[in-house]
């Protein structure tokens, strides 16, 4: 997969040929994205096109919010990588800033996917809108696509069958904005069911405060800034240590135990994810993860974070709660 990062103004693209693509911002890349995908990429297949993906950084609704930048389901590193794994050829990363903004949708169809990108046929979900003030929308946009040569199809996403109680069944499309309630609510099968794997956090560990290891349980550390917070507390986990671009090739998944919160019992602030690996010296696992990516998959919830009295306190619920971890993982 070519990565592209491009800005309205910037020459034409590197890509030299007709393309077909997918539309979005992408975030989480869940099964309704993937539907998306497979039709674009579908129609590339029997045009004998390549397939590309035009998504934004920053996110939209990190431009027109700066304030309210933690409700990420995926990094962009991540976010790569899971669109690398449907068979993308073309990444096209457009910056989404002032100009982009105020384009029209005929300008946008117009100037940026149709010369830019040799864009001949796009696939949005059905609900997408582009153009200043989001006034383009799907039909919208055959209509104006007709005269520069650019097919525009929408594509209904995934329904799913949500329970609003007992006798009630109802229809819900999965959306990033579904799953980001989900994971609010601590409903991680239903977060599961919508991405089609398990929901992680990701990212490079930082070096904290060590009281972790003071107490006998080393911690890998990851700043949650801009990723959406589930409910605080103790998750069951599994990390894996990412040192290439392809993450199935490298370590096996190593059982784990993390905190989501603010460490009330050492003072913390800032929310952290700290995951402490289980039976780590028998894995043939390098010790020092200070620096590295790693990955952190959220299985199962424990407890609730809380305050202890002392330190004494919180390393008795740390050994509690890592003996359930072990049981879940099936390590006893």
């Amino acid at each position: 997969m070519k990565t592209i990062n491009w800005k309205y103004g910037d020459n034409v693209s590197q890509i030299g040929e007709d393309i077909i693509i997918a539309i979005g911002n992408f975030d989480g890349v869940h099964l309704g994205h993937a539907r998306l995908l497979e039709a674009a990429k579908l129609k590339a297949k029997e045009n004998n096109l390549s397939f590309g993906v035009v998504t934004f950084s920053p996110h939209p609704r990190e431009f027109f919010s700066s304030k309210n930048s933690s409700f990420k389901l995926l990094d962009d590193q991540e976010k790569k990588y899971q669109l690398s794994k449907l068979g993308v050829d073309y990444l096209i990363i457009i910056e989404f800033n002032e100009q982009l903004k105020n384009l029209s949708p005929n300008e946008f169809l117009s100037n940026v996917l149709s010369k830019a990108f040799c864009v001949k046929k796009m696939f949005a979900g059905v609900n997408f809108k582009f153009g200043k003030n989001r006034e383009g929308n799907i039909d919208i946009g055959k209509d104006l696509g007709k005269e520069i040569g650019l097919e525009v199809f929408g594509i209904d996403l995934v329904q799913v069958k949500k329970i609003k109680n007992s006798n009630d069944l109802q229809d819900e499309i999965i959306s990033s904005q579904v799953i980001r309630s989900l994971i609010k609510a601590g409903e991680l099968n239903g977060v599961k069911k919508l991405l089609g794997r398990n929901w992680c956090v990701t990212g490079t560990v930082i070096l904290g405060k060590q009281k972790g290891r003071d107490l006998g349980f080393p911690t890998a550390n990851v700043d949650m800034e801009y990723f959406l917070k589930p409910p605080l507390g103790v998750y069951v986990t599994r990390l894996k240590v990412i040192t290439g671009t392809n993450i199935d090739k490298e370590i096996e998944w190593l059982p784990s135990i993390s905190n989501i919160g603010t460490r009330p019992t050492v003072s913390g602030n800032s929310i952290n994810i700290e995951t402490h690996i289980i039976d780590f010296k028998n894995n043939n696992t390098d010790t020092n993860l200070y620096g590295k990516r790693v990955k952190v998959e959220l299985l199962n919830f424990i407890r609730e974070e809380k305050k202890f009295n002392s330190l004494n306190e919180l390393k008795e619920q740390i050994a509690i709660d890592t003996n359930k971890a072990c049981e879940f993982h099936k390590l006893k």
